[in-house]
């Protein structure tokens, strides 16, 4: 099948001879041909690519009918038909992905779990997208308060967390400081945060803030635009926060129904929101015979280029799920930060290969512990055993 937006090509192919070639509309009628063409045959196989958000309605059209499907990594599917023919049309790549067939494995049965692991999958990348939205925002937000309060950076030392922003919120500007008396003030910050805060250090963020305010600056006066903007800035950033942090709540729950998690969850220096977002990117585990294949969908495996006399420095593929690869260097780096709190074979392996004779660079010990931890997750799930660091080496 070649699945575009609208319609899909589809070749049958019965023994490498060919049986029809049609086209249906990728709507509820088109899908009831399918399903009746198909239910003519003994145990048939579809092939298709996964072309994003256009392949999924045929891998939901599979698993509630029961039917065998092979879903390619575009780069995979270019590579297996670049030899079988030259020309580029709809047509013609539905026969080139049919005449894979003998060479492909299909997926025969989809575990009850398939649905959790499309919506971790959904839920992890939304979770990143809510999160370069605030960076976003927070970088907007830094810029509009150095105009309008150049100053009060300085009175938090986060300044995102929960009673920071409520802090910029209220007194964008310097003149809202002066409309207030020191009590007002007190009873502002106490108001401005769910912790627990004593009166004396309220008192003193509120001796701080009016210091603040009489030695900012501003570029523009209180009732410019700007300040109204910045305040607006900060409600969305305040609301985007909550937001994921009830979502964050809903992917870890549901997390937490795969025997999965906790396994990842067993190692040091993972977490719960991050063990749940690993399986969202990679998916049922059990699936990958070996950890080379894990490595393989992550992009990690090795590329290697020998011609002659000539050999090319080893470099990773990056043909595979760039959002995982990300996912899992930012996992290694957090590991080895912490390592102050726990014993991790990762952070001992990332260390032999930094003082090792041949020294690797960060970013290349950084993979090298990458796949030394895919290793160790597709041991801990595929044997059901959590994280042991005394047998992590062997």
């Amino acid at each position: 099948m070649d699945i575009s937006k609208k319609n899909s090509v589809i070749a049958h192919y019965n023994h490498d001879k060919l049986q029809k070639e049609f086209t249906i509309q990728n709507n509820k009628n088109g899908y009831n041909y399918l399903l009746k063409y198909l239910n003519k045959m003994d145990n048939p196989t579809l092939i298709f690519e996964s072309t994003g958000i256009y392949s999924r309605g045929m891998v939901r059209f599979c698993r509630v009918n029961q039917i065998n499907y092979i879903k390619l990594n575009p780069l995979e599917a270019k590579f297996k038909t670049s030899s079988l023919r030259s020309w580029k049309t709809d047509q013609s790549d539905a026969h080139k992905l049919a005449q894979l067939a003998p060479n492909l494995q299909s997926i025969k049965h989809q575990q009850s779990y398939s649905g959790i692991f499309f919506d971790l999958l959904e839920r992890a990348r939304f979770h990143l997208e809510m999160e370069n939205e605030q960076n976003r925002l927070k970088v907007e937000i830094e810029e509009s308060l150095h105009q309008t309060f150049p100053q009060l950076e300085k009175l938090f030392k986060n300044r995102y967390s929960l009673i920071a922003l409520n802090i910029a919120q209220q007194f964008p500007h310097p003149d809202l400081v002066y409309q207030q008396d020191l009590e007002t003030l007190i009873t502002s910050i106490l108001n401005s945060t769910d912790k627990g805060l004593s009166i004396k250090k309220a008192e003193n963020y509120a001796k701080e803030l009016v210091k603040l305010a009489r030695e900012s600056y501003p570029h523009v006066a209180k009732h410019s635009f700007l300040v109204q903007k910045t305040k607006l800035r900060i409600q969305q950033l305040k609301t985007s926060i909550q937001q994921m942090s009830q979502l964050d709540k809903e992917m870890i729950q549901l997390a937490k129904q795969l025997d999965a998690f906790q396994a990842i969850y067993s190692i040091p220096g993972i977490g719960e929101l991050t063990a749940a977002m690993i399986l969202g990117e990679l998916g049922d585990v059990t699936q990958f015979k070996s950890n080379k294949q894990l490595n393989a969908y992550v992009g990690i495996d090795i590329k290697r280029y020998q011609s002659g006399g000539t050999q090319s420095r080893d470099t990773i593929n990056k043909r595979g799920n760039k959002k995982a690869r990300r996912l899992l260097f930012w996992v290694v780096m957090n590991i080895i930060r912490g390592q102050r709190h726990y014993n991790n074979h990762i952070i001992d392996y990332y260390y032999k290969l930094k003082k090792q004779p041949n020294e690797k660079s960060h970013k290349t010990a950084v993979v090298a512990c990458i796949n030394r931890l895919l290793k160790t997750i597709h041991y801990l799930i595929v044997n059901h055993k959590l994280y042991d660091y005394q047998m992590a080496p062997h």
